[in-house]
């Protein structure tokens, strides 16, 4: 009798953690990556009015769903402290993500009990539970804590790994523009220009923070702390520090340029190792059992056939 009056909670609950699910997909906007953009998008437009009296013609996503959405992931990380919530915003602008510190700390509260609550439901609902049905419940409680950090962590890295590649071609560009008589920022501004991704996109924030009035060697360290690139990193600290004593920027952007370029022949001659390595599971799992299928099934037949003459004869 218990499991017949649980079973229609259950599709309720789903319905509802779905329905929430995509409505906070439906209000991040991915084009709103920063605060540049926004500005692109009132100015590049054609709006003719001001954003607050555009805002009246604005849909019913922006008008109502956005503010409810916010107002359900304020309550559900409510319970998080300053300093969650500070290192999940430095992280998520390492990530790039567009996703307030808010949003995410309720995605992953909603996540974090959501997925339990549901497959405690459905264990509920089944008449025998079964090792099997309490290793799921046991499951969804540890990654429904983990999933939303794992795939965090992931774009951090992959972001990382996309500015590290991009960064060697930078910088040869770099020692170029500054051999030819350009300064550092028009420099800058010449790599944001010429180059795509993660690292174009963070010069042209510096750019901006310079042109608003930030000092220039302040900007440039937080380049580097920012996108957490151990690259990027290491050639803004020597940028400040060549400004700050008086040395050549463009001796120092050759040798980074130098190193740069045996990092990058040291990864790629590391990647071609590992490669016999990651084609050993493929190899035993994938291509084996495929080789011996081939060329033991005709023998197989063979034999089946042989025995099977000798029996009847």
């Amino acid at each position: 009798m218990f499991a017949f009056e649980v079973l229609p909670v259950i599709p309720l609950s789903l319905g509802v953690f779905v329905a929430v699910l995509v409505a906070m997909l439906l209000v991040v906007d991915p084009g709103a990556s920063n605060a540049a953009t926004r500005v692109r998008q009132y100015t590049t437009a054609g709006l003719s009015s001001s954003p607050g009296v555009a805002v009246e013609v604005h849909g019913f996503r922006v008008r109502l769903l956005m503010p409810l959405v916010t107002r359900v992931l304020e309550f559900a990380s409510r319970t998080a402290p300053k300093r969650v919530r500070k290192a999940t915003q430095a992280d998520l602008i390492m990530a790039g993500s567009s996703m307030s510190p808010t949003m995410f700390l309720g995605v992953r509260g909603l996540v974090m009990f959501g997925l339990p609550l549901l497959m405690g439901l459905y264990v509920l609902s089944v008449p025998e539970r079964t090792m099997v049905h309490w290793g799921l419940l046991g499951v969804c409680v540890i990654w429904g804590r983990k999933l939303p950090g794992l795939w965090l962590r992931r774009r951090i890295k992959a972001r990382q790994k996309a500015i590290d590649r991009g960064l060697p071609y930078a910088l040869d560009l770099m020692v170029a523009c500054l051999e030819g008589g350009l300064s550092l920022d028009a420099t800058l501004a010449k790599v944001a220009e010429q180059s795509t991704g993660a690292l174009s996109e963070e010069i042209q924030r510096t750019l901006q923070e310079m042109t608003l009035g930030r000092p220039g060697a302040e900007a440039l360290r937080d380049l580097g702390e920012r996108t957490g690139a151990p690259d990027l990193k290491r050639l803004t600290e020597n940028v400040v520090q060549a400004e700050r004593m008086g040395i050549s920027i463009t001796q120092t952007m050759r040798t980074l340029a130098d190193d740069s370029r045996v990092k990058r022949r040291q990864r790629a001659e590391e990647m071609a190792r590992k490669a016999p390595i990651k084609m050993v599971p493929v190899l035993i799992f994938c291509i084996l059992p495929a080789l011996m299928a081939i060329v033991m099934t005709p023998a197989v037949l063979i034999m089946i056939r042989v025995f099977q003459d000798s029996i009847q004869s």
